[in-house]
């Protein structure tokens, strides 16, 4: 026979299962939206290096995707060292590619991530960017790959209340 306190117990039990789900979906969305941004900038770079006709596309465009996966920094990164292997085969096309990633990265950071992020989350770009400025300024990198779904995982607990 079960008491009203058993009963109680096991909706409080429920309760945070549920919240633990999705927060778990939470995380598992997030993963899923980086991929698909840092999938889009890759095919990006590789069409506008194909265009140009420059060397090494695959390679270059495969190493700026992974170099998108981290928040802020990796782009900036990616841009530099990818550059660098380009300058050794023609200066001027280095040049080139590093002016069309930055556009590449405003165009992504301005229009492609709060479209993928905000629309998948409820959060808006200036919150997001405010997010990122605080979390890698008091936990570094681990705060700036953490902070979208932390917003996140507020936003869900704000939205209980």
């Amino acid at each position: 026979m079960l008491d009203f306190n058993s009963v109680k117990e096991m909706e409080n039990r429920n309760d945070l299962l549920t919240h633990i789900k999705n927060i778990i979906s939470i995380f598992v969305d997030y993963v899923k939206a980086s991929f698909i941004d840092s999938f889009v900038v890759g095919i990006l770079n590789f069409i506008f290096m194909a265009v140009m006709e420059m060397p090494l596309k695959i390679l270059i465009s495969i190493l700026m995707a992974i170099a998108n996966l981290i928040p802020s920094i990796g782009p900036v990164i990616g841009a530099l060292v990818c550059g660098g292997i380009l300058a050794f085969y023609d200066a001027k096309q280095s040049l080139y590619f590093l002016i069309f990633t930055l556009v590449l990265q405003v165009i992504d950071g301005l229009i492609i991530k709060p479209k993928i992020f905000g629309d998948k989350f409820g959060i808006s770009g200036i919150i997001m960017l405010i997010g990122m400025i605080i979390g890698s300024a008091l936990f570094g990198i681990p705060g700036l790959l953490l902070v979208v779904p932390a917003i996140a995982i507020v936003r869900y607990f704000i939205k209980l209340r």
